[in-house]
């Protein structure tokens, strides 16, 4: 499965975004994530670097990734 990555600006240091997680977003989200696999929807706060992720949701499948992009017109 190709990785894909979606984001949106919210404001000037507020991010959402949809794609897989890497270990330093789970690590900056302070959450314990059993399965990383897959897509997440999450905010990221901090600009370029971000310094806060909050994790939303799990994908389930790819599918629901690119129907949840469309829903919030993220590129």
């Amino acid at each position: 499965m190709a990785e894909y990555y979606f984001s949106a600006k919210v404001d000037t240091d507020t991010t959402l975004c949809i794609a897989p997680l890497t270990e330093k977003r789970i690590e900056l989200s302070g959450q314990q994530i059993p399965d990383s696999s897959g897509y997440f929807l999450f905010r990221t706060r901090g600009g370029g670097e971000p310094g806060e992720v909050e994790i939303l949701a799990r994908l389930e499948s790819e599918e629901a990734a690119m129907q949840l992009r469309e829903m919030l017109q993220l590129s």
